[in-house]
């Protein structure tokens, strides 16, 4: 249970360090341990492609090229969880214009609003993006409540939580038992992620990646603990991390990626 950091500028080798790396492990041991490469979504098929064509290597089964979508698919299907039918993007759009229709009457600002083209597909960014970033029905409502404590409670930004809080309501009861919302693979899939084989002992390569979704960080604190190694790349001058950097910095974004990821792997327990 570790984890090491890979630190360079642009073009310093980092992601060849990790596609010679696994090679080598592939070489020595066709049948050992998983070997898992996590990228970004849209480099899957090149990186995928790059690791095909490395020098000396005819072939492989331990090591696969996964997506943090991909990740979480694999594990719900190994531990279950990902069993129920899945709601496509469309799906979602007309359930949610379904359930603004029937809860009109609760609605304080949503009601007009929703008969504008295209509320349906804004009201779902929004509650993609409070998955992603891990808030639940229960901040909505504690920053509701603050807000009225504070005697706002008829601002925009008020009524905007409430009508949040209660279609969150009605969508997670629509769901309930039938479906699940593909927003939510991460967080079911770090719950369970410990558990896995496909991670169990494994060494996991993390690449390509400036920044993380709290719900991106919950899957990479499960690694942290579930895998035998873990290995991540980041876009930073090696000279630059003893330090704070400031917000006009050049690497200050990726930087504080680093300064969490350290902070996280302290909590764990994890040896850097």
């Amino acid at each position: 249970m570790s984890v090491r950091f890979i630190l360079g500028r642009a073009g310093t080798g980092k992601t060849r360090v990790c596609l010679d790396n696994i090679t080598k492990a592939l070489i020595e041991d066709p049948n050992g341990p998983p070997i898992i490469l996590l990228v970004p979504d849209q480099a899957t098929f090149q990186m995928e492609h790059m690791l095909v064509n490395m020098p000396d290597l005819p072939g492989f089964a331990r090591a696969q090229v996964l997506s943090f979508k991909r990740l979480a698919t694999r594990v719900l299907a190994e531990l279950g969880g990902g069993g129920r039918k899945h709601i496509k993007e469309l799906g979602k759009v007309m359930a949610l214009r379904s359930l603004v229709q029937e809860n009109a009457d609760s609605l304080r600002l949503f009601a007009s609003a929703s008969k504008q083209y295209g509320f349906a597909s804004c009201l779902s960014s929004t509650l993609k993006e409070l998955s992603a970033y891990n808030i639940s029905l229960p901040d909505l409502e504690k920053a509701r409540d603050e807000l009225e404590k504070r005697g706002m409670g008829d601002t925009p930004v008020t009524l905007k939580l409430n009508d949040l809080i209660i279609l969150t309501e009605a969508y997670r009861e629509y769901l309930s038992g039938t479906y699940l919302d593909p927003d939510e693979y991460l967080t079911c899939a770090a719950q369970r992620i410990t558990k896995s084989r496909l991670v169990r002992d494994a060494t996991i390569w993390v690449d390509g990646f400036r920044g993380f979704t709290p719900q991106e960080y919950s899957v990479l604190g499960a690694l942290l603990v579930a895998a035998e190694k873990v290995n991540i790349t980041f876009l930073l001058d090696p000279e630059e991390v003893s330090r704070p950097l400031r917000e006009i910095d050049l690497f200050h974004p990726t930087w504080e990626t680093y300064d969490y990821l350290l902070k996280l792997a302290h909590e764990l327990n994890v040896k850097i």
